[in-house]
């Protein structure tokens, strides 16, 4: 039986891998845009933990689908539109410092195990 050896990923090559990015075409290439980025992900994930920050995964019960998707679409009004999520950044001592909702993890979709989850609480910690 063949073994295989799961490759642990540093922070910077998750981020780089699942996080969108933007870049400076006056002074930098797209893969560089996208390096800087991804270090900057994982310097503000590390910075949120050790200030022991949290974050929290809710509902989001003022929105759904159905605010983006035309209404006779699949998630639209008249098809079965599915529910979002929010997330609130919140200090050590409990104080909300940040929040981002209506996030679409898609049909039946949650953040739990998702890479997504990882990179808003890492842009939420950015703010």
């Amino acid at each position: 039986m063949k073994t295989e050896t799961a490759t642990k990923q540093t922070p910077e090559q998750f981020f780089y891998e699942h996080a969108g990015y933007s870049y400076d075409p006056l002074t930098e290439t797209p893969e560089q845009g996208k390096e800087r980025g991804a270090k900057r992900l994982a310097q503000a994930e590390r910075d949120s933990r050790e200030a022991g920050e949290s974050y929290e995964w809710q509902i989001d019960t003022d929105s759904s689908s159905a605010d983006w998707i035309e209404e006779n679409e699949d998630g639209g009004k008249n098809q079965e539109p599915w529910e979002v999520w929010g997330c609130i950044r919140r200090s050590a001592e409990g104080e909300v410092l940040a929040s981002l909702w209506s996030i679409d993890f898609g049909r039946d979709g949650q953040p739990w195990d998702n890479p997504y989850r990882r990179v808003v609480e890492a842009e939420l910690a950015l703010e």
